[in-house]
């Protein structure tokens, strides 16, 4: 079986908090005269992704991002502890051996918890220390642009797969919601249900996502830079930088951080 490069994969892991009030509002901006975008409901699990004075940037479990009063928050002071995959692509052994047959490729971000003996018992099978990570290890803290464009780097040379989300075969959302959730976040599966997400912005900075399409949304790429990107094109091609003038113009430039 063929298996991908190596290639460690940065990503960071944001705090996160449970909401403590019955019910919490999430607002457009860090101000109870926003406008209203989403609610969470008592214990529902968010994610903590920038502050504001007395107000949090979170995404909560629906995928919604806003602010919230953080009086109305708990934050978890102890995350569990896990072993994540660290690296693109690791082979999965049927034997605990580094001469064991492959029988598989766990990605990057996936855990499990038992070790034994220098390896990661996943699944049907083992992976080597070496290709991972504890989580607590991870950098702790709100995920920047910068960290969505060096972990889109990451992913570089990987093979176009219609459907594929791994560094086996990727497609261009696909590619983009692997970056989001290597760093924290979710983002909807496809290119279109993506671009209704986050915040509408004229120009880009890194880690924003671009839309194309002559009719309708069909296409997205990680930007960069204020007209450069990172993308899974198209089959037959690999994970490339791109520019704007590469492409027609953007239908959407999409910001999901503070």
């Amino acid at each position: 079986m063929s298996i991908a490069p190596a290639t460690r994969v940065s990503m960071v892991r944001p705090p996160r908090a449970h909401v403590s009030h019955a019910l919490a509002e999430l607002r457009a901006e860090p101000d109870g005269a926003s406008e209203l975008v989403d609610q969470a409901m008592f214990g529902e699990a968010l994610t903590l992704l920038g502050d504001s004075g007395e107000w949090t940037y979170v995404q909560g479990e629906d995928l919604y991002f806003g602010w919230i009063d953080r009086r109305a928050i708990r934050k978890d002071t102890h995350p569990g502890r896990q072993i994540i995959v660290a690296v693109r692509g690791a082979p999965i052994r049927r034997e605990p051996d580094q001469s064991g047959e492959v029988i598989g490729e766990a990605s990057a971000g996936v855990a499990g918890y038992e070790v034994v003996a220098g390896w990661l018992r996943y699944a049907n099978g083992w992976v080597s220390v070496a290709d991972t990570l504890p989580s607590d290890e991870l950098p702790q803290r709100y995920p920047t642009p910068e960290d969505l464009a060096a972990t889109a780097e990451s992913f570089l040379g990987v093979p176009y797969l219609w459907g594929g989300t791994s560094a086996h075969g990727i497609d261009c959302s696909g590619f983009t919601q692997r970056v989001y959730r290597l760093n924290g976040m979710g983002l909807d599966r496809d290119a279109d249900q993506q671009a209704l997400g986050g915040g509408s912005v004229d120009r880009a900075r890194p880690g924003d996502l671009f839309f194309f399409g002559s009719e309708r949304v069909t296409h997205t790429a990680l930007a960069t830079g204020e007209t450069t990107f990172i993308h899974a094109p198209e089959s037959g091609k690999t994970v490339q930088r791109g520019s704007l003038a590469d492409l027609s113009a953007p239908r959407a430039i999409r910001r999901y951080l503070p």
